[in-house]
């Protein structure tokens, strides 16, 4: 099956990507430790954490932005060609609104809410992200951008 290219102009505002849930799990927390040396002992300490705000381990906020941002990768890789994208430009306004535990499912949505030419190869496709946990509340949104191509 042949998958459709997803150029610049192709993309439209208000269009949104829908993730699959996934569960974050003690092995998240300490894989994403050990590749980012972020073992501050809310993260990593379950005695430590049991005697803060928020009384138990609570995973790392980059390691759920990271997450989610591979989540909406994940379906735009399921249904388009991506050659014509060329990086990942920038993320901006990161709030990190609710805790995530060891144990809950967060999903992501991801739509897009800019686009800027940049030349007459390529301009800039910029997405809201909004993840939430499995009560529904918002836990973290951003704003992140991508470098694409536009049609030939």
């Amino acid at each position: 099956m042949s998958r459709r290219p997803i150029y610049f102009d192709t993309i439209n505002i208000g269009e949104s990507i829908d993730s699959v849930p996934r569960t974050i799990t003690e092995t998240d927390v300490w894989t994403f430790a050990y590749l980012t040396a972020d073992f501050f002992p809310l993260h990593t300490n379950t005695e430590f954490a049991k005697r803060t705000v928020f009384g138990r381990q609570v995973a790392q906020g980059m390691l759920v932005l990271s997450i989610a941002l591979g989540m909406v990768d994940q379906v735009i890789l399921s249904k388009y060609d991506v050659s014509p994208v060329i990086a990942f430009f920038g993320v901006k306004e990161v709030r990190f609104l609710r805790p995530v535990f060891i144990g809950d499912t967060i999903a992501a949505r991801a739509e897009v809410v800019d686009k800027e030419d940049l030349d007459e190869k390529r301009g800039v496709v910029t997405y809201r992200l909004e993840v939430k946990n499995q009560k529904d509340e918002t836990v973290l949104t951003a704003l992140y951008s991508a470098l694409i191509r536009k049609t030939p």
